[in-house]
């Protein structure tokens, strides 16, 4: 019930934001909290009392995906950066199938992953950003090549997490399971498939710790530089997804 009263507050209180005046890269995590308040609201329509209607809750979404249909094209930003936007105007394609979302999201892609006009497909970083990407060309283009090295990458990030070394856990945690959701496990052979799927157990119980440690970061200490309130958002929405999904689901 705390974190229910905490998500419905911080998200009252972040009808107010102006976006426009935060860093760009600071941006997904907010994106991805409305992307998934959009979608619990579709599936349980009565919920707009609570978060608002859908065009209003779409619209809020749409003023960050706005302006990262500018920065994908600006190749001069840093490879990681870029992709991250064009992954996630693809995400929101998912939702509101917007076309020129989409195409220029995997328009950016592209020119990220094949640079100076080459024929194969080159990996500026080994980042989440750049697994989300691969994902998401894999998803909507089918291209087979861009889903093995999604898997690549996942098998070296599960490595790395298993030391005390947190990184990017929670966007790698995002890429792995939009891995999984998009091309599957099947594409990998039986014995790195249960070894994957082990780590995954293993790497979700760190997952929810750091995630637990920065809500109570967050109450402690409120909206401060040192917590990121974006990311408390997605948080905080995946789990009232989550609670909803099994209030409505026993109702049934």
């Amino acid at each position: 019930m705390m974190e229910k009263g905490l998500f419905y507050d911080l998200y009252d209180r972040l009808r107010e934001v102006n976006f426009r005046s935060y860093s760009p890269d600071k941006l997904s995590a907010y994106l991805h909290g409305y992307l998934t308040v959009y979608a619990m609201v579709r599936i349980y329509p009565w919920l707009e009392t609570e978060f608002g209607v859908l065009y209003d809750i779409h619209e809020r979404a749409k003023e960050i995906a706005r302006w990262y249909e500018v920065l994908v094209q600006k190749k001069e930003l840093p490879a990681n950066f870029r992709a991250g936007y064009a992954a996630d105007l693809m995400d929101v394609y998912q939702l509101y199938s917007d076309l020129d979302f989409l195409e220029k999201g995997v328009d950016a892609a592209y020119d990220i992953l094949t640079p100076w006009g080459s024929q194969k497909l080159v990996l500026p970083c080994r980042t989440s950003n750049i697994c989300r990407l691969l994902c998401n060309c894999y998803y909507f283009t089918g291209d087979a090549e861009c889903g093995e090295l999604a898997g690549k990458l996942v098998t070296e990030a599960l490595g790395y997490t298993r030391g005390n070394h947190r990184g990017d856990l929670l966007g790698w945690w995002d890429a792995i399971c939009l891995y999984d959701n998009v091309v599957g496990l099947m594409e990998l052979p039986i014995e790195e498939q249960e070894r994957l799927k082990e780590e995954r157990v293993r790497l979700a119980v760190r997952v929810r710790q750091v995630e637990d440690d920065m809500i109570e970061q967050f109450v402690r200490m409120g909206e401060v530089s040192s917590v990121d309130v974006g990311q408390v958002f997605y948080i905080l929405a995946k789990r009232e997804f989550v609670a909803c999904n099994e209030k409505y689901e026993k109702k049934e």
